[in-house]
């Protein structure tokens, strides 16, 4: 073998033995067809062997190529773990946080904490993507972020989690709602009353049931919706009580929305994820601190709610 291998020519070797075609590899690969053939060349010429025999346009693998795609598909997840760590490790210094994050913590918590970032941070820039929590397996994978911040558990081995703050949910009522002068909602207060939910197969949505399912107190489920957000902005329109996370509610409260503590307690857990793969900049660093210091307010803020 003459030269070193690079993980392109690699990837376009590897997709058209998959495909069948560099018409299909450059399709998957997002390049032109004339750069997977130079890229396969120029394999070739790295190998110093015959890896497919052209004949009537089209490309027909040689049992050398065969043979190497074994050893290729044995070690290919490794490779692409090594390219990202090599990109992960180019950007520590290149003055970008990339943040995701889950929609309760995009209301209040994020926007605050940037704010002060960036005051005291203002030479960095950053990228923030608002994530669903099924969306967490993929990003966790791929380690193509600095921070992240989401609803606790996140049951994932290769997750490096730091809690953040422990909150009850809240309960929010439309403006002038007769309960309006309650200092606490109970569950059974809430019996027959319009209730927008969460959808199905979330934290906040299975806590929500349970907790009514055990006292044995019917809602009337009007609306479903994905997010705590539009439940609030739902609820300042006049279609329904709900009980939603306390970062959403108290965002939405200056919009006219009643937030009373709910009761049952009803608590959920926020964290802080990182990548397990790099180590953290001096800036995300920074930016976690904030983050602490934003939560630990709300946790003193809301202790008694």
């Amino acid at each position: 073998m003459s030269g070193a291998l690079n993980l392109k020519q690699i990837d376009a070797f590897r997709w058209v033995m998959i495909s069948g075609s560099t018409s299909q590899a450059a399709a998957i690969l997002n390049v032109s067809q004339p750069a997977v053939s130079r890229l396969l060349k120029n394999f070739e010429g790295q190998v110093e062997y015959q890896l497919f025999i052209r004949s009537g346009g089209r490309l027909h693998p040689t049992p050398e190529a065969e043979a190497l795609l074994r050893e290729i598909e044995r070690v290919y997840p490794g490779l692409t773990h090594l390219s990202n760590l090599m990109q992960n490790i180019a950007l520590i210094d290149s003055g970008l946080v990339r943040i995701i994050a889950t929609m309760p913590m995009m209301q209040r918590l994020v926007p605050e904490a940037l704010y002060e970032f960036h005051r005291e941070m203002p030479q960095i820039r950053s990228s923030v993507k608002t994530i669903v929590k099924r969306e967490l397996r993929e990003w966790l994978d791929g380690q193509q972020f600095d921070i992240g911040l989401a609803t606790l558990p996140v049951d994932y081995l290769d997750a490096n989690i730091m809690p953040l703050a422990s909150l009850n949910c809240a309960c929010v009522l439309p403006p002038g709602h007769p309960m309006s002068g309650a200092d606490v909602i109970h569950a059974r207060d809430l019996a027959d009353e319009p209730f927008i939910s969460i959808i199905p197969d979330t934290i906040l949505r299975s806590r929500v049931d349970r907790v009514f399912d055990k006292l044995g107190v019917q809602r009337r489920l009007m609306i479903e919706t994905q997010s705590a957000a539009a439940i609030c902005e739902m609820a300042a329109a006049g279609l329904g009580v709900s009980v939603v996370d306390i970062f959403t509610a108290s965002g939405f409260a200056d919009k006219g929305i009643l937030v009373k503590p709910f009761r049952p307690a009803i608590k959920l857990q926020f964290g802080i994820l990182l990548p397990v793969q790099r180590p953290q900049s001096n800036a995300v660093e920074a930016l976690i601190e904030i983050v602490r210091k934003r939560a630990k307010g709300f946790e003193e803020s809301y202790r008694n709610f």
